[in-house]
């Protein structure tokens, strides 16, 4: 099964290549494997989709949570609405670890990865991930820039520099430039996360989240300076949930 990815990527060449060289995919770039063996050992993100479409809104959310600060903010400190609605779905912390996200005779991989983070670790990560898709769906993207990977960070900034398009080769401009015309109501389900699980070990980590639809991602995270950063520029449908 194709992993589902909800990132608001113009589905360009350039975009393709951007997912297969800025972030190892739970299944091959193209591919339609199933395997996550090599985003735990490599430590790598997952593959960008092309698609900016997300599904209708649902109602079907893992538990209560808690709602994070980004929901509220625009790129200026402003609402974060237009006249369509808002833009960005409030961050949910349920919790409950990723025994729930494992399925039975099938690929565990990042179920089992490392060790599980406790409630304050998770809630951070959370808040980071979060944060990411809330910067994007608001248009800061100097803010989203400043939560990435330093691994990422130079591979899209190289892939930038060897595009013939002339977006500019810095971070905000490609990342802006690359990004498709998203509604709000779109947006809202990217933004939509209810995390459950931190895997880590070491300076490397997944956070498991409910998506839109009940759905189950994970996003890789590594740890630099003391800080979480983003080491995708999407999450991917864990395979079998």
């Amino acid at each position: 099964m194709q992993p589902k990815h909800f990132a608001g990527i113009r589905p360009t060449t350039l975009a393709a290549a951007m997912a297969c060289a800025a972030a190892l995919a739970l299944s091959a770039c193209g591919g339609s494997g199933d395997s996550t063996s090599s985003a735990t050992t490599a430590g790598g993100g997952q593959g960008e989709g092309t698609t900016t479409a997300a599904p209708e809104p649902s109602s079907k959310q893992g538990g209560s949570g808690n709602s994070g600060s980004k929901a509220d903010s625009g790129p200026s400190g402003g609402s974060g609405s237009t006249a369509g609605g808002p833009r960005v779905t409030a961050l949910k912390v349920s919790g409950g670890g990723s025994t729930q996200f494992r399925v039975k005779g099938g690929d565990n991989s990042v179920q089992e990865f490392g060790e599980e983070g406790d409630e304050a670790q998770l809630r951070e990560v959370a808040e980071v991930v979060h944060g990411f898709y809330a910067d994007r769906a608001t248009g800061d993207w100097r803010g989203a820039c400043a939560v990435l990977s330093a691994t990422l960070l130079k591979q899209l900034e190289k892939l930038a520099a060897q595009s013939s398009e002339g977006r500019g080769t810095d971070c905000p401009t490609f990342l802006a430039a690359f990004t498709g015309e998203v509604s709000p109501a779109e947006w809202r389900q990217i933004t939509t996360v209810d995390a459950g699980s931190l895997r880590y070990e070491g300076e490397q980590a997944f956070l498991i989240y409910y998506g839109p639809e009940h759905t189950v991602y994970a996003m890789p995270m590594a740890q630099e300076g003391g800080e979480w950063k983003v080491g995708a520029l999407s999450s991917a449908q864990l395979p079998g949930t």
